[in-house]
């Protein structure tokens, strides 16, 4: 277990996101083959009981890195920052507020581990987040260099089932069952099919899509 995951097991409670940062500490010891970190977020960490952020600050940290963080809104930006600052006082962090997408598209570094989690996805009406995940990714893809990890937040498989809470200004109404019977449904959707279906110089890692909880696709750069 790398020190990164020590720590975000120190911090985080859900198992649904320590089982995805288990994976994805075992895809980086494999593959991520770089001597710095260019980390970017889309969609800011500020605190919570999953926010991935906790894995990601530490990581960067760790390698002596610097971490972009970009969000629309700018109460979680303020947010953001007493978050990491609390958590990793001497991170070279930076935060943007604004769209994620102008943010990419302006970008001039170059990036090699990118995790895309800014449009909230909601499983009745997944277009729009999907749609976006997809616009972050075909902007950032060209300007990150070969063997770059890009990671790209919730996303189902075929055969799950999702229990969706309805709510009403904040308030539970009730849970709908809802059955994923696309191949997969999420803010990874388009991204999913490109590189299952056409040549790409990028490729799915890891052997965790399957049907069963939220998941993050991994994805490496030839």
């Amino acid at each position: 277990m790398s020190k990164s995951l020590e720590f975000f097991k120190q911090n985080i409670n859900n198992p649904i996101r320590i089982k995805q940062a288990e994976v994805l500490d075992d895809l980086l010891k494999e593959h991520f083959n770089f001597d710095y970190v260019e980390c970017i977020e889309t969609g800011c960490s500020y605190g919570g009981y999953d926010d991935f952020g906790t894995y990601l600050g530490y990581f960067t940290n760790e390698n002596n890195g610097k971490l972009k963080t970009v969000d629309i809104v700018s109460d979680s930006i303020e947010k953001s920052k007493i978050f990491y600052g609390d958590l990793f006082p001497n991170l070279d962090v930076e935060f943007f507020c604004g769209d994620s997408v102008e943010y990419l598209k302006s970008y001039e570094g170059k990036p090699n581990l990118v995790h895309l989690d800014s449009w909230d996805l909601e499983i009745p009406n997944p277009l729009s987040s999907m749609l976006h995940g997809w616009l972050e990714f075909s902007i950032i893809k060209d300007k990150m260099p070969s063997g770059s990890i890009c990671i790209i937040d919730d996303n189902y498989l075929n055969g799950t089932t999702v229990y969706w809470n309805i709510l009403n200004n904040g308030n539970h109404v009730k849970t709908l069952p809802i059955d994923i019977t696309y191949d997969i449904v999420g803010k990874g959707s388009l991204i999913y099919h490109w590189v299952k279906n056409y040549d790409t110089d990028w490729e799915l890692i890891g052997n965790h899509y399957q049907a069963g909880p939220n998941i993050k696709l991994i994805l490496k750069k030839k």
